[in-house]
């Protein structure tokens, strides 16, 4: 009881009128830049499959292909593990950098002498890798598209647009409930409403924007 006591006069304060802004940004920007980079991503990681840096040799080289499997004894690995026997497979191959895949993901990045893409492959990765750089565009269209419209159209004309309509009505002819007005506050810890910094017997209580939580307190006790 004691602790929330404590925890409702002193420490916890009313939330701050931060609005549906920080869902819309993050709808907007967060969300969206999201699903984009994880296309590129998954586009690029399935263009790269098997991550071996290994191709076939392409026919006709005679350095690199192999007819039939070979067998070698003692054989000491990089990391300093010893083999007795290592047989070698009668699939020639070569190394090749798998990471050149560009963007958007191309299996003609591949070259004509390091494919490592199968057919199916090739063909996924030109769809993936042409379905990320068209997000990546609209992305860019709707981060960028507004603002670069809104400034080209300023240079042929005027965009300005007022809110609201005229009222008919100056400000100086008379403070009531439908007016505003300007009532200094000032807020401090401990106080569930700001204090008043200002003289209010000839403001309407209404333009000061709260009301006590009690009715038999007056908000000029504020």
């Amino acid at each position: 009881f004691w602790t929330d006591k404590i925890l409702l006069m002193r420490a916890w304060q009313t939330n701050p009128s931060i609005g549906p802004e920080t869902s819309r940004f993050s709808r907007r920007y967060f969300t969206t830049a999201a699903i984009v980079i994880g296309a590129i991503s998954a586009a690029t990681v399935y263009a790269n499959f098997p991550f071996t840096n290994l191709c076939n040799c392409p026919d006709g080289d005679d350095k690199c292909a192999v007819d039939v499997s070979q067998m070698y004894s003692n054989v000491t690995l990089l990391s300093g593990e010893r083999l007795e026997s290592v047989e070698t497979s009668a699939v020639a191959l070569k190394f090749c950098n798998q990471a050149k895949v560009g963007f958007p993901q191309d299996p003609e990045h591949q070259g004509f002498d390091n494919i490592w893409m199968t057919k199916s492959q090739e063909k996924l990765t030109t769809i993936y890798g042409w379905i990320s750089f068209v997000l990546l565009v609209l992305f860019a269209a709707g981060l960028f598209g507004h603002r670069v419209t809104t400034f080209l159209l300023s240079l042929c004309k005027g965009i300005y647009e007022p809110s609201g309509f005229d009222q008919q009505k100056d400000f100086t002819d008379g403070i009531g409930v439908d007016s505003f007005a300007y009532v200094p506050q000032l807020k401090e810890p401990g106080f569930t409403f700001p204090l008043l910094a200002c003289d209010i017997s000839k403001i309407n209580s209404d333009l000061i924007g709260w009301k006590p939580l009690l009715s038999d307190k007056k908000i000029e006790s504020h």
